[in-house]
């Protein structure tokens, strides 16, 4: 089994999770791939190979992020497409993209036996189209894909299902995400939390001019497009997943549906969704009274 360690490991704990990650994984027989950006980290174990990340993961079995979900996401961006697994190992604050705790390194085992759990995760897929219906971008996520303004000033835009006129807002900006997404920040635009295996696309609008603004969830197989009504020159942008933000000038349309690609994330603990979100959300609740 070919296991290869995304190359993200600057922050807090990671480094040390990451060495004892690659001596479970060569201990249980597998075969350890890393970026040659890791040589200064892990360059005195001999038995990890190295090639860059994104030759590396072609052709693995699974991807090891290590990090909070930050640094998950980016892992994922680069693991759609081809046939690895995630397995996310958290080292942030809450991880809810993660599947294990670094007390847990010795669950890694388990990935030689098969004793573990996938949980396909449904993605969005975006196309920024020009005023002709030419496809100037496409992106893909695993989260949400956010529409808004810099500075949290309003902007006026159109959501539109099947080329058909759903609704006109006036908000901060308009969130669209997945399940997986909806403990992100769909959730602090007070959208609901839905099972991760669930398939559907959430809209939230952020800080709607509205008494009657509720999220919206729609098929996956749906077409929704967003128009800015533009009175003005607007600095909108947009971003899928937290990435550097692009602009979204006047006259451009954002066409978001269900991806036909889904992400495989490895599940080696046992523990349930909503025992995460109880522990992880409760955490972050104490955390801010203390």
């Amino acid at each position: 089994m070919k296991v290869v360690l995304f190359h993200h490991l600057q922050k807090g704990n990671a480094p040390e999770v990451a060495r004892k990650v690659c001596l479970a994984l060569y201990r249980n027989g597998m075969e350890v791939w890393a970026d040659p950006r890791c040589l200064g980290l892990l360059g005195d174990m001999s038995f990890i190979c190295y090639a860059p990340f994104l030759e590396a993961v072609q052709d693995a079995d699974v991807a090891v992020a290590i990090g909070g979900d930050g640094t998950i996401l980016h892992c994922a961006r680069h693991v759609v497409g081809t046939k690895a697994k995630l397995l996310g190992i958290n080292t942030g604050r809450l991880g809810f993209l993660a599947s294990m705790e670094p007390d847990q390194i010795g669950e890694i085992a388990r990935l030689q036996t098969g004793d573990y759990r996938v949980s396909k995760r449904m993605l969005l897929h975006g196309k920024v189209l020009d005023k002709t219906g030419t496809c100037l971008r496409e992106l893909t996520a695993l989260n949400d894909i956010v529409i808004s303004r810099n500075f949290s000033r309003v902007i006026e835009f159109t959501v539109s299902r099947n080329n058909v006129v759903l609704g006109e807002y006036r908000a901060d900006g308009v969130i669209f995400s997945t399940p997986t997404g909806s403990t992100a920040y769909a959730l602090s635009a007070g959208g609901p939390i839905i099972e991760p295996e669930f398939s559907c696309i959430e809209m939230n609008l952020i800080c709607p001019h509205s008494l009657s603004a509720r999220p919206i969830l729609f098929s996956p197989h749906n077409d929704l497009q967003v128009s800015l009504r533009v009175r003005e020159e607007y600095d909108a942008y947009f971003c899928a997943d937290g990435e550097k933000p692009e602009p979204f000038p006047e006259g451009r349309v954002m066409e978001i549906s269900g991806s036909d690609q889904t992400l495989e994330i490895l599940d080696l603990s046992g523990n349930t969704f909503f025992d995460s979100l109880s522990r992880k959300l409760m955490q972050s609740l104490k955390a801010g009274r203390t």
